[in-house]
């Protein structure tokens, strides 16, 4: 059977990008969440900063914290941008693919078949993109347990100076 007689054709080359679209949809809600993270803490970092003095070792602590967190937020940047462009670039597969099946439809097989590697280019590029917005967000998951442990040994070392009474 050609595969513009068969619905379950038709279906995929819609229902693929669709559920691409939403899965990526997921992901960069996570990371435009993480950054939110990021700038609270960056905001938290300076305020302590501000009221601590430069040459004291909590600083060069809080300053190395607000170095790691100024590059999380420069990776998480990159990865959100990657991801709009995955979830712009699936819904734009879905569209042409939409266009195609009513191309075939109405007999215009040359440009179904521009239509279709159109819609497969642009799926490769989306997926790309995908994938490279997913290794920023591994990289930056790496960077944040850093920056956590960071933390952790300042606020021990803080509290080991200034003991409750």
């Amino acid at each position: 059977m050609p595969i513009a007689e068969s619905p379950f054709a038709v279906l995929t080359a819609v229902v693929a990008p669709a559920l691409l679209t939403n899965s990526s949809t997921v992901l960069v809600m996570g990371m435009g969440n993480r950054i939110a993270r990021v700038v609270d803490r960056t905001r938290a970092v300076a305020t302590v900063m501000a009221s601590s003095s430069e040459d004291s070792d909590l600083y060069q602590r809080l300053e190395y914290q607000a170095d790691l967190l100024r590059q999380r937020a420069q990776m998480l940047g990159k990865a959100l941008r990657l991801g709009y462009a995955a979830v712009g670039g699936f819904a734009g597969e879905a569209l042409i693919a939409v266009l195609g099946g009513v191309l075939v439809h109405y007999e215009f097989p040359l440009l179904a078949h521009a239509a279709a590697l159109g819609a497969l280019a642009i799926g490769f590029l989306s997926v790309g993109s995908l994938v490279y917005a997913c290794v920023y967000m591994v990289r930056e998951t790496a960077m944040a347990l850093d920056n956590l442990t960071e933390e952790a040994a300042t606020v021990m070392l803080e509290a080991a100076r200034h003991p409750q009474r």
